[in-house]
């Protein structure tokens, strides 16, 4: 037991050479070294962190031209696939004296826009105005596309369905807010 308490005793001993050995051992803070690490260290973290927002600011540029292209691409495919839904219609003169004029509807019913095409219609009476109506059976009256002065394009506002009738009435001058003159041309919705 003597024995057991002598080593335990050089070993209490012993604590402070085993800590100065092992304190030696590692660079000693407050050197050289140490002055070089704290003076540098925050710039090296400042480009770390320029580098970084670099790349994320090309990643942004990059990001924003294929967003640029998929767009166009959508535009594209949109103006093409117009042309699937165009629908061409023909008024029928309701008019005997009419029967000369050719009317003619084409109609996208995507963007709720038409041109419409004039042919051999005589000029309108002195004080009144050919006026064009889209009629949408869901509405409660004709919806007024404009007075007609010759072929033109007119958009309405969204109709119930793609494929809406046409009509045109002779009004009083300047037109009217629903038909009051009589329908000289016209068309029936499609189904």
């Amino acid at each position: 037991m003597e024995k057991a308490f002598h080593s335990v005793a050089n070993a209490k001993a012993d604590e402070p050479s085993i800590a100065k050995g092992t304190q030696g051992d590692r660079p000693a803070l407050g050197g050289l070294e140490d002055r070089f690490f704290s003076r540098w260290l925050p710039f090296a973290v400042a480009a770390g962190l320029m580098i970084l927002g670099i790349s994320q600011a090309w990643q942004i540029v990059d990001l924003k031209s294929q967003l640029l292209v998929s767009r166009a691409d959508a535009t594209r495919l949109r103006e093409s696939n117009a042309l699937v839904g165009l629908r061409l219609i023909t008024l029928e003169a309701r008019d005997a004296s009419y029967a000369s004029s050719q009317i003619i509807v084409a109609w996208d019913p995507y963007r709720h826009q038409g041109v419409v095409a004039l042919q051999n219609l005589p000029a309108s009476p002195a004080g009144h105005d050919y006026q064009l109506w889209v009629l949408d059976p869901a509405a409660q009256a004709p919806i007024s596309a404009g007075l007609l002065t010759g072929s033109r394009p007119f958009t309405v506002k969204p109709v119930s369905t793609p494929n809406p009738g046409f009509a045109i009435s002779l009004e009083p001058g300047g037109g009217s807010t629903v038909p009051t003159g009589p329908i000289l041309f016209a068309v029936a919705p499609g189904p």
